[in-house]
């Protein structure tokens, strides 16, 4: 009996010292994604704020966009530029500036330890990419293609919803009746991600309508005489019996072609080069 008593006491004990050892697990280390890879941190680790805000070492989050940072210490000055896009920020301070627009964080970016951090969700989505926050793997996923529940179900048949495609934003159901195609996530040279499609024969499809939000498209990330000359060309065929034999423009990052047959829409795809 005394045998007895003395195991169960023994596994009561056990029990009882188990417990304080598996709630006091460390939790998950705060990961960083970015368009499906990670991005590991050398010193400094990323960690959320009083605001509840994810802060990241701004230089490898941004070197991952392919952004370029610039620091200035005499005004505590951080500067990120991803292509058309600019983003400015002041240590301290929770008022940013987007392309010479001022916003408004919740938090400020600051410095620890000999690295400048910033609010992940601001920086990113002033740059144009998407953020989302898994908690259950205390995982940030960034990308700049958006994620496929991005872009809501209309809740009517003329709703206009809004996707973003490799940093394009776009908008469906605008009435003009331009269809815009998100093509191949294989994003190698040469292959198309996204299309743009100038309706004639359409039911209510509006030409100077498809033609401005196609303008406007690109323009957001494309050289601005790269979009001149590429809406120039794709102003020659107004009516749909005009042929519009196919051409090549370039800036340093894109490639967009442009053609239509006779009694057909024009077509522009844009490639990464």
């Amino acid at each position: 009996m005394k045998r007895k008593i003395g195991t169960v006491m023994a596994m009561i004990l056990f029990l009882v010292s188990a417990v304080p050892m598996m709630t006091s697990a460390a939790p998950l280390a705060l990961r960083v994604e970015v368009n499906g890879e990670r991005i590991y941190f050398p010193d400094e680790q990323p960690y959320v704020d009083k605001a509840q805000r994810v802060q990241v070492p701004v230089r490898f989050v941004s070197e991952a966009l392919n952004a370029k940072v610039d620091w200035t210490a005499a005004t505590k000055t951080v500067t990120v530029k991803l292509d058309s896009n600019l983003l400015t920020l002041v240590l301290g301070k929770k008022e940013y500036d987007v392309n010479g627009k001022k916003l408004q964080m919740d938090t400020a970016a600051n410095r620890v330890g000999g690295r400048t951090f910033v609010p992940l969700r601001f920086v990113s989505e002033g740059l144009g990419a998407s953020v989302k926050w898994d908690s259950k793997v205390s995982t940030v996923y960034i990308s700049t293609s958006g994620f496929v529940d991005d872009v809501k179900k209309p809740e009517t048949e003329n709703e206009i919803v809004e996707e973003t495609i490799q940093g394009f934003k776009v908008k469906h159901n605008t009435g003009s009746q331009l269809r815009i195609t998100k093509n191949s996530e294989y994003l190698d040279e040469g292959y198309a991600f996204l299309s743009l499609n100038i309706r004639f024969a359409k039911n209510g499809a509006n030409y100077e309508m498809q033609v401005q939000e196609v303008e406007e498209i690109l323009s957001q990330k494309i050289d601005e005489n790269t979009v001149k000359a590429i809406m120039n060309y794709v102003k020659t065929k107004n009516k749909v019996e005009q042929e519009l034999k196919m051409k090549t423009f370039e800036d340093n990052k894109y490639m967009i072609m442009v053609g239509s047959s006779i009694n057909s829409n024009i077509g522009i795809t844009v490639h990464y080069r």
